[in-house]
């Protein structure tokens, strides 16, 4: 092979290379944005405490059991590495679908619904019970 081959070769494996660390790192970043502590536009949150209040548990798509989930920020936020379930005051609706929660896992128990928009503390029957969420289409 030609040393101007070679060089081209070379260069063609370095920016295939890069290119995919590049897809790799944005695919990683886009992924860790549902579940960390920040309630953000299309994520429905469930909050610590009452009135959208201490550390919130944002969800982008169905979790069928709270067991293992943590409430993680924002940072310095009451409630911080607690367990969700079963441990949520009141909730918000950032996403464009309604959601259901559950008092028991796999959306069993009491189910509500709640709307695109919805905010406000969670009822005598879900307060520190909510073990499952999921949107609907």
């Amino acid at each position: 092979m030609s040393k101007p081959l070679r060089s081209l070769v070379a260069g063609c494996a370095t920016a295939v290379s890069v290119g995919a660390f590049l897809l790799v790192t944005a695919g990683s970043a886009a992924a860790n944005t549902e579940r960390d502590g920040y309630l953000e536009t299309s994520e429905f949150g469930l909050y610590y405490n009452s009135n959208s209040g201490g550390c919130v548990f944002d969800l982008m798509s169905s979790d069928w059991n709270f067991y293992n989930d943590l409430f993680k920020g924002p940072e310095g936020c009451a409630g911080m590495n607690r367990v969700t379930n079963d441990d949520t005051a009141s909730y918000r609706n950032r996403d464009t679908y309604t959601w259901k929660v559950g008092t028991d896992p796999n959306l069993g128990g009491y189910v509500g619904s709640l709307p695109p928009g919805y905010v406000g503390n969670a009822s005598a029957n879900f307060k520190n019970r909510i073990t499952s969420a999921t949107f609907l289409d």
